[in-house]
Order: structure tokens, then C-alpha cells, then sequence
């Protein structure tokens, strides 16, 4: 049976993970939107020259996608790593010594 707990807990983390890495995935991609957005407004006031603008908004862009499509793809495969966990375990004979009943 404490195999089974252990099994259990860590599938059941591995869950508070996933959710984590999809979150952060999401709030990566928010602050890449506002971030393109303050660079548009400062371009549009003159702060900024055409070069500058375009190089601080494609590079933003560009982290934006990579970051947060990576946490997020994470955040997937440790969810989907938890469920192959628990339909393995659930499929798995339990080791008991000889001579012994399961109660």
C-alpha cells in the first residue's frame, strides 16, 4: 500500500505542476502583449526611432512565443507524464511476498 501512496502523491503533484507551467505559460504571453504594447506608445510619441521600435518589438515577440510556449508545452508534458503514471501503477500487480493475502 505505501507504494501506492507514494505513486499517488507524486501523480498528484505532478498535477500542481502542470497547472503551474500552464499559468505561467499564459502570463508570459500577457506581459509580452503589454510589452509590445508600451513600446508601440512610446514609438508612437517619438521616443523611440522606427530601428528601435521594430528590433524592441519583434525581440519581444519573439521571447513572448518562445517562453511561454515552452512553459506551457512543459506544464502539458509533465500532466500528461502524470497520467501515464497513474494508468501504469493501476495496471501494475502489486509486490507482495509469497504466502501472503492482500486484505
Amino acid at each position: 500500500m505505501e507504494r501506492q501512496a507514494r505513486i499517488a502523491a507524486k501523480v498528484e503533484h505532478a498535477r500542481e505542476v502542470e497547472g503551474i507551467l500552464q499559468w505561467l505559460g499564459w502570463s508570459v504571453a500577457v506581459l509580452g502583449v503589454i510589452g509590445v504594447a508600451v513600446f508601440a506608445v512610446l514609438w508612437a510619441l517619438g521616443d523611440l526611432n522606427v530601428e528601435q521600435a521594430l528590433s524592441l518589438i519583434l525581440g519581444t515577440c519573439l521571447a513572448t512565443v518562445l517562453s511561454g510556449a515552452t512553459a506551457y508545452g512543459s506544464g502539458v508534458n509533465v500532466g500528461l507524464g502524470a497520467e501515464r503514471l497513474e494508468i501504469a501503477a493501476g495496471a501494475a500487480p502489486s509486490h507482495q511476498p509469497e504466502g501472503t493475502t492482500q486484505t
